[in-house]
């Protein structure tokens, strides 16, 4: 009863969505639903903190690692990340998602926002460390080629 039920949980994104975009100037969010006659489902969520962004244009390495990894629980799905190194060689946070599944349209959808909002100009002059999951490396070859 104190947490809830998870329908409720999910009928708020759009509210922590706003509330993210209200309180960080700058930042980009986007949400992501399948729209069926019973009812909305949770497709993606991404967001990409302003301060974030503007230190990883400023202060880091033209270096990103992406991987995904599983979300166990009640809540099944895929967190998908992209870090970076700063100056110091420390890991450095830039953006993150929840999605379904782990695939290639997701991480396609994943890697367009993150090209958009580090102004990464096709991957010009950047590295990418991954795991090499097939939809990863097919995402990266059409929206970053030159990485």
């Amino acid at each position: 009863m104190i947490e809830g039920k998870l329908t409720q949980h999910y009928e708020r994104l759009w509210d922590y969505a706003n509330e993210i975009t209200r309180s960080n100037p700058g930042s980009t969010v986007q949400l992501g639903v399948h729209v069926n006659p019973d009812g909305n489902y949770f497709h993606r969520f991404y967001v990409c903190f302003k301060a974030l962004k503007d230190g990883w244009n400023r202060g880091c390495r033209r270096i990103f690692g992406l991987d995904g990894c599983f979300l166990k629980g009640k809540v099944k799905g895929e967190l998908l990340a992209a870090v970076g190194r700063d100056e110091n060689n420390h890991i450095y946070p830039i953006v993150w998602a929840v999605v379904d599944i782990e695939n290639k349209d997701n991480w396609k959808w994943f890697i367009e926002l993150l090209s958009d909002d580090l102004g990464v100009n096709g991957g010009m002059e950047l590295s990418i460390i991954s795991d090499q999951h097939k939809g990863l490396i097919e995402a990266v070859k059409e929206v970053l080629p030159h990485a």
